[in-house]
């Protein structure tokens, strides 16, 4: 019983029948994961989500229904607790963008080898933001996209967004940092202003995309 509690629950989302089962029976190989439900279908996800609160929710971006990113944005509405990996065939930095800026932790490729999407899934459910490293450099080299300060983030601002990056929360960062979490939302709202942006995962996105942090750090 005490394995049972401690697996990652995790439901798929994706219109390719084919490319469904193959990656439930690839996550049914690992022993810390259980896949406890599945769809072809964007809005079946999001009811799915609301009523067996996963872990961890893979995405396909186009599903009939609803898109991918749409049944995110309202899943990260009602339940934030959820982490998202989108897995899907198209790398549009559009779709990256959109899909991020809708709550998804983390963004893949089909084409990903399969110890990455495992990888993928403990990361994000750890709490980290994952890109595969393909669309991280093609990211990268948008540069800034326009929009906030020209102030530049301080060192110590960019040294929180580097404990956000993993993941870690206020308090976490606090403590690692040794300073007030009343300090570290501070920081981070100072950050946001400066980048032009309102959460934590847009703040990553443009910092990435200015050259001041890079998820593989």
């Amino acid at each position: 019983m005490e394995e049972q509690r401690t697996r990652l629950r995790i439901v798929l989302a994706e219109d390719h029948t084919l490319v469904r089962e193959g990656t439930r029976q690839l996550l049914a190989q690992c022993p810390d994961f259980e896949v406890v439900g599945e769809t072809d279908r964007g809005d079946n996800a999001v009811e799915l989500a609301m009523r067996l609160e996963p872990d961890v929710l893979i995405l396909d971006v186009r599903l009939p229904g609803l898109n991918g990113i749409e049944a995110a944005r309202m899943i990260a509405a009602q339940r934030p607790a959820i982490r998202m990996l989108i897995v899907s065939a198209y790398d549009d930095q559009q779709y990256v963008l959109e899909a991020l800026r809708a709550g998804a932790a983390g963004y893949l490729l089909k084409t990903a080898p399969s110890a990455e999407l495992i990888h993928a899934v403990r990361a994000v459910a750890s709490g980290a933001t994952v890109l595969q490293e393909s669309i991280s450099r093609r990211l990268a080299m948008r540069g800034d996209e326009g929009g906030g300060s020209s102030l530049e983030p301080s060192r110590r601002e960019l040294e929180i967004l580097h404990e956000v990056a993993a993941g870690k929360p206020n308090k976490e960062i606090a403590k690692d940092l040794r300073i007030s979490a009343r300090t570290v939302e501070g920081h981070l709202n100072n950050l946001f202003a400066k980048l032009g942006v309102s959460s934590r995962t847009e703040a990553l996105v443009v910092a990435m995309n200015r050259h001041l942090i890079s998820l593989e750090d």
